[in-house]
């Protein structure tokens, strides 16, 4: 997420949590998650339109894109998830093909790069964090209705990413289909789809 000065005004709405414990190496903590919602555009000042990313090797997919945007809670302890959000599926020429919603079912995995010390609040971290998830879409192109399939968000934040790390700012999502497809490549304007995790911790142990 970019490190945009106009943060400073939402500072009052979230807690000053005490980061210590997680940067030790404490492996237990509770987070909110963040992408591109409506929490990030009051946050950092940028229209939040959607995290994009795009097929580069799915078969009939290839150059299809996904835009996705949600909100939700993780806990490294139990490596649950909560919450989802909505997601328009595109093809090569921007037609829209489907689009509903995803619900995150449990946590994968998780990287904690840091948390910030100025112009974000202490509590606001960066990292990767990898979610199962549940898609419910709408396919439109073709009409077939309603279909359901299981997958896997991948959301980084590059607040305090390591040095020489380069992965973009986004999302990358897999749809378990009869074949799997694969969203791989996160595409810009990155600032119109910036994510977030916010400790919720305040001793490196789930609240």
């Amino acid at each position: 997420m970019k490190r945009i000065a106009a943060v400073l005004t939402v500072i009052a709405l979230v807690p000053a949590l005490a980061i210590n414990a997680l940067a030790a190496g404490n492996t237990s903590a509770k987070f909110d998650w963040h992408v591109s919602d409506a929490f990030i555009q009051t946050a950092a000042g940028p229209n939040q339109t959607g995290a994009v990313a795009k097929a580069s090797d799915s078969g009939v997919f290839t150059a299809h894109s996904v835009r996705v945007s949600g909100m939700g809670t993780m806990n490294t302890a139990g490596m649950t998830a909560t919450g989802g959000g909505t997601f328009v599926h595109t093809d090569a020429g921007g037609q829209v093909v489907a689009f509903g919603t995803w619900t995150a079912t449990s946590l994968t995995s998780f990287t904690l790069y840091g948390c910030d010390t100025g112009p974000f609040p202490a509590d606001f971290c960066g990292g990767v964090a990898v979610m199962a998830v549940h898609v419910v879409a709408t396919t439109t192109n073709p009409a077939i209705g309603q279909t359901q399939a299981d997958g896997e968000i991948r959301v980084n934040c590059r607040i305090h990413a390591p040095a020489g790390n380069t992965d973009p700012e986004g999302i990358k999502l897999k749809v378990f289909l009869a074949t799997t497809v694969y969203f791989d490549t996160p595409q810009p304007p990155f600032e119109n789809g910036q994510t977030l995790f916010i400790s919720r911790s305040d001793s490196g142990s789930s609240k």
